[in-house]
């Protein structure tokens, strides 16, 4: 959220997604940063067009539905936010195919919060030289 609105300050056209959770973490929503949408992706319990992954039941249609509005608001944007890549990307779910075009996108500075045990896969996974990242552990402690 602070760099969200650090980028908003300096008048910068972002676009993206930041994934809000409940304060049990048991409930995921998805927000365009482009248009402010919301809307339920995740949840332990179980949602109408759910797939079960792990403890959460994933809503597919929310993540078809991010990852349009993420594509169509990439010409025109300064810098891209994606809240988070992991295990779903890495296996060509979740937000893959906007995470790609993004990097495929001249230009576009990209933010991409990854969980350490997945960088290198993650880099690995979507062709992404070393020379282009920068790693910033934000909130890690030893």
């Amino acid at each position: 959220m602070q760099l969200v609105r650090q980028c908003r300050s300096q008048k910068m056209h972002i676009c993206g997604v930041l994934a809000l959770a409940n304060p049990e973490k048991t409930v995921y929503r998805l927000k365009d940063l482009f248009s402010q949408e919301e809307r339920l992706a995740l949840s332990e319990m179980p949602i109408a067009q759910g797939k079960r992954i792990g403890r959460f039941y994933l809503d597919e249609q929310v993540f078809d539905w991010i990852n349009d509005r993420i594509i169509q608001s990439l010409p025109g944007s300064q810098v891209a936010i994606f809240d988070e890549i992991g295990k779903l990307e890495i296996s060509g779910e979740g937000l893959a195919v906007s995470f790609r075009k993004a990097l495929e996108t001249p230009g576009l500075q990209i933010f991409a919060a990854v969980r350490i045990p997945f960088i290198e896969e993650v880099l690995n996974s979507f062709s992404i030289p070393r020379e282009r990242v920068e790693i910033a552990y934000v909130g890690y402690k030893e």
